[in-house]
């Protein structure tokens, strides 16, 4: 499955160049902010160390020797990128947040900042859909400058709901099928994602033959989807519980 930087180095290529520096924490986090025109490519005389290498496009970070002619600034030409719509949709469905201590809704929303890294590390925010938000997250979202899709009611369309306690197992996650994850953050064990209300296959993923193994912290089980679907085998980044 493409994801922006793919797109963003294959773009680079064409036009001649092998390599980049900036100050994005990784390449598919730059290629989002090039396609967003929130940085744009300034040319010059730059050195780096190589940060990583994306078939023969090098994207260079911090001091180094390595030498390159762009930078990825605010300051830049904007580049004129196109990342069409790829893969599923990774819905997180808030329809419990009034059930919410105030200990846990925090806790929640800091999963949700790991949870938007993650998306932009390996994906982008286009993937990521919030359903039945609050006003709260909504809020939230603004402030993170979130461009995916925010629903006020439930997501509409097909998709599979990530419950512990489904007895299908997921084997891969497929770039054709959508997933819905419960926003829950529960200390005392109260909420189940059946009561977010929606009628549609549910799967689990599994540790050792056990659900209770998988960590349900959402940033991990995000993270651990975007993964799967860009290469990695499922058995090596399925999050495992600390409990």
């Amino acid at each position: 499955m493409r994801t922006p930087k793919d797109y963003f180095s294959e773009h680079m290529i064409n036009l001649g160049h092998t390599s980049i520096k900036s100050n994005e924490r990784n390449l598919n986090q730059l290629a989002i902010k090039l396609n967003r025109g929130l940085l744009g490519l300034r040319k010059g005389s730059f050195t780096g160390s190589l940060a990583e290498k994306l078939g023969d496009f090098s994207h260079l970070l911090g001091p180094g020797e390595l030498s390159t002619e762009l930078f990825g600034s605010k300051k830049g030409e904007k580049l004129k990128l196109k990342i069409p719509e790829f893969g599923p949709k990774i819905i997180i469905d808030y329809s419990l947040w009034c059930y919410h201590t105030k200990e846990e809704r925090n806790l929640l929303t800091k999963q949700m900042e790991y949870t938007l890294t993650a998306i932009r590390d390996y994906l982008w925010d286009k993937n990521l859909v919030f359903a039945s938000t609050p006003p709260e997250i909504q809020q939230w979202a603004k402030g993170r400058e979130f461009f995916g899709e925010i629903l006020t009611e439930k997501f509409e369309g097909d998709a599979i709901v990530l419950d512990p306690n489904a007895e299908d197992v997921i084997k891969n996650f497929s770039p054709k099928t959508n997933y819905l994850i419960g926003g829950i953050v529960d200390k005392s064990n109260r909420m189940r994602t059946t009561s977010l209300g929606y009628d549609l296959p549910r799967a689990s993923l599994r540790l050792e033959g056990k659900s209770s193994n998988v960590s349900n912290r959402i940033n991990h089980l995000v993270k651990a989807i975007c993964r799967n679907l860009t290469g990695e085998r499922l058995s090596e980044v399925t999050p495992r519980s600390r409990s």
